[in-house]
């Protein structure tokens, strides 16, 4: 059980993992910035990409070299980097949370 929610939130998406353990608040919390964190790196990349290309390279068409240099660039910039990294982060703490479990089961009526 703790591994397929592992599974969920380290391969398939941040927050599914505490969802399959039930615990909603804090897997609706990991989804919804997980989704932000991801829109802004798009945002941002494909902000940084488009103005790198046109200040660099833009009466030429754009081929494989280029986006390899513009890419290697985009990686090193801190408005780029910076939601990257949290994303990453947000990404290993859900990670790490649903394979330590979820809510502890209620005692056994054996056991008392």
């Amino acid at each position: 059980m703790r591994f397929k929610a592992f599974l969920l939130s380290a391969f398939i998406f941040p927050g599914l993992g505490q969802l399959y353990h039930q615990e909603r608040k804090k897997g609706v919390i990991l989804v919804l910035l997980a989704n932000l964190l991801v829109a802004l790196v798009l945002l941002v990349g494909v902000m940084l990409f488009s103005q790198e290309y046109v200040a660099v390279y833009y009466p030429r068409p754009l081929t494989g070299e280029m986006v390899r240099a513009i890419l290697s660039d985009l990686v090193s910039r801190p408005l780029f980097l910076a939601p990257f990294c949290l994303l990453i982060a947000v990404w290993a703490y859900a990670a790490v949370d649903a394979a330590r479990g979820g809510a502890p089961s209620p005692p056994s009526p054996e056991a008392s």
